[in-house]
């Protein structure tokens, strides 16, 4: 109701464009049902937690298929439709063998202990939920590059995360690119979106599709969390208290990597609860955790590595040193084992960088591997560029950032409040410690080695949601027990508040959003549900040169929309015609670049601008040094500012003589 009051056709945009999210993610439940037969057993885990695992191992094996085919020059759509029927009959196969192992006329368990008026009463609360899920709806069918202001319109969307996937489906084959830096983080769900492409057909049909399996990672992390959280008021509560979260949604309608990192490393983080026992003390169990569930959580973190650098340590590293500090017994090994297969799932991403680079985390540890296309001058650029800028970073500037990151900023909400709430008043087990320390040491390596976006902390959601579990179970009681009234009516209180309060949030964001539009273009953003092709069609350099034009462009990277052939670099790669251009007079300079096969150069002034205040740019390329080349021969094309784009200058260069 919420979605069809802010914009009735992104129903009907949602409904059809996630056909191809939801025949990924079939596809992905197939390739991952085999391994996650031969992984686990049924006794250790319930039938949402075996999904949940399958699915995760689906997805990082559909994705690293992706990424074998690609590097044999094998993107096609019949490929890609071979992916995705081979995942359908894996999945067919594996629930034929089920139910063959299903004893004739045996029932399955229904759930235990609990009235049904409780869980009626438990799903009539969570309606608060419809908020982020309508808004997230919505967004996702929005076109790239329109939210959000605080994200640069999605800017690394239009430069990497759809251009990177776009420019190898182009090409036919995965390649790299040595004018695109970011393309070299490993890329998980790229590779998702880049299947999209090629069973769509084309780049820009794939986008909001892309978009909404970005969105549904998110309420399939969700899902994990509940999966392996016990049953009852406690399962509720984390539900209803993530769900709501604003990052979830926020990122979400983007297609980034974010929500897809934490489903696959809230699946890492629940096998490892379940081979915790529920008490520290001397009491608790001392069976052995079998080392294969150590292994599969080690995968499901390495594929979130896959998504993300920062995730080889806040999802990987972190959860396996917290996992040893509340073990039992077999800490050793299974960190061991954890990380051979953590570094296993990661490994593909490793040596597509060694072939391509010789660098297995290009461009990072430029010192100790090198890199193609890379050298000391782009490294330390590089880090300049990725260090806290306020301050000069201290330690006081760095508590002052995540003060706002994580309380006054609203993409968090109060969850990490109402967990340290609860927790405080919850006996200790080694569930709780091991959540507790993850969550600390997620915040220390955020707050030491990065430069503080509240984006890279996404991951926090996962041992904040484990101690929410953790304290709301054993505060409102198990299942089967005889309720305490109180204390529930308590619990629905806080988790309720903690949901409208979440969606109060994502309502003024969005609603920035909304007017933002409104004063810039007077164009409300439900008209431009499902309009994709629309902003390719009237992207200004579209328009500005002919079908046949080589453009290079010098300053911008959003190319996603723009059907020219194009030359460019982002701010960390070298432009070698920029670079050599420095020493050349005007009219070398326009011979160079001529001879690179460009027929125009466009260079955008406010983006080069905003780029040498922030990560720097060639000091010679100024407007000066645009007039001079004018002054060789190269013919300027008026623009209409009606029509164009402020600070961007056009140039046409000279006919041959």
């Amino acid at each position: 109701m919420i979605l069809a009051a802010l914009a009735p056709f992104a129903l009907f945009v949602a409904l059809y464009d996630s056909a191809g999210a939801v025949i990924v993610l079939a596809a992905a439940a197939g390739w991952g049902a085999w391994p996650a037969r031969w992984l686990l057993r049924r006794s250790e885990f319930t039938r949402p937690q075996a999904f949940c695992v399958a699915l995760a191992l689906g997805l990082g094996v559909l994705a690293t298929l992706v990424l074998a085919v690609g590097m044999l020059g094998w993107l096609r759509a019949a490929v890609g439709w071979g992916l995705v029927v081979g995942g359908a009959l894996l999945g067919i196969g594996a629930l034929r063998q089920s139910a063959r192992s299903q004893p004739r006329g045996a029932a399955l368990p229904s759930p235990a202990g609990e009235p049904r008026s409780a869980v009626l009463l438990r799903g009539l609360f969570a309606l608060p939920l419809a908020v982020p899920l309508a808004i997230g709806l919505f967004g996702a069918t929005l076109p790239p590059g329109v939210l959000w202001a605080g994200e640069g319109g999605g800017y690394d969307v239009l430069e990497y995360h759809l251009q990177g996937p776009r420019e190898y489906f182009d090409a036919g084959h995965i390649h790299f690119l040595p004018h695109n830096v970011y393309t070299s983080f490993p890329q998980q769900m790229e590779m998702l979106y880049l299947l999209l492409m090629l069973l769509h057909g084309d780049p820009w049909s794939a986008a909001i599709p892309s978009q909404l399996l970005h969105l549904t990672c998110g309420l399939l992390a969700v899902s994990a969390l509940a999966a392996f959280s016990p049953a009852g008021w406690g399962r509720w509560a984390v539900v209803l208290c993530t769900a709501s979260v604003p990052w979830l949604a926020y990122t979400g309608v983007l297609a980034y990597v974010e929500n897809g990192m934490l489903f696959f490393g809230a699946v890492a983080g629940g096998v490892l609860c379940v081979m915790l026992p529920e008490r520290a003390g001397p009491s608790a169990a001392t069976a052995a955790p079998p080392l294969r569930l150590l292994f599969v959580a080690g995968l499901c973190a390495g594929f979130a590595g896959g998504c993300k650098y920062t995730a080889l340590v806040l999802a990987a590293i972190a959860a396996a040193v917290a996992w040893g500090c509340a073990a039992r017994s077999r800490r050793t090994m299974g960190f061991l084992v954890f990380v051979c297969g953590a570094a296993l799932a990661f490994a593909p991403w490793a040596v597509r960088n060694s072939v391509f680079t010789g660098n297995p985390v290009y461009p990072f540890a430029y010192s100790v591997f090198g890199g193609t296309a890379w050298s000391a001058a782009q490294d330390e650029q590089w880090q300049r560029g990725h260090a806290v800028q306020e301050g000069g970073g201290t330690l006081a500037v760095r508590l002052q950032i995540a003060w706002r990151e994580l309380v006054t900023a609203p993409q968090f909400g109060g969850l990490i409040f109402a967990a340290g709430l609860l927790a405080t008043g919850v006996a200790r087990t080694r569930r709780t410690v091991f959540a507790s320390v993850w969550a600390l040491f997620m915040i220390l390596a955020w707050l030491t080695l990065t430069h503080m976006p509240g984006r890279f902390l996404v991951p926090l959601l996962i041992p904040l949601a484990f101690l929410l579990a953790e304290a709301t179970t054993r505060f409102s009681g198990p299942p089967g027990a005889r309720p305490h009234h109180a204390r529930i009516g308590a619990l629905v209180v806080l988790a309720v508040g903690l949901a409208l309060y979440h969606g109060v949030l994502l309502s003024q964001l969005f609603a920035a959003e909304q007017a933002r539009w409104e004063r810039g273009l007077q164009t409300p953003l439900r008209s431009l549900v499902g309009q994709t092709s629309l902003l390719r069609e009237v992207h200004w350099l579209n328009r500005a040169v002919p079908p046949d034009a080589r453009v290079r462009l010098i300053g911008e990277a959003r190319i996603f929309y723009i059907q020219r052939a194009v030359d460019y670099a982002v701010v960390f790669n070298r432009d070698p015609w920029v670079t050599a251009a420095a020493d050349l007079p005007a009219a070398d300079a326009i011979t160079a670049l001529r001879g690179g096969g460009s027929t125009h150069v466009v260079f955008s002034w406010d983006e080069i601008d905003r780029l040498r205040g922030t990560y720097g740019f060639p000091e010679h390329v100024t407007p000066a040094w645009a007039d001079a080349l004018e002054q060789a021969g190269l013919e300027r094309i008026p623009l209409s500012a009606e029509a164009f784009p402020a600070g961007v200058a056009v140039y046409r260069l000279p006919p041959r003589e």
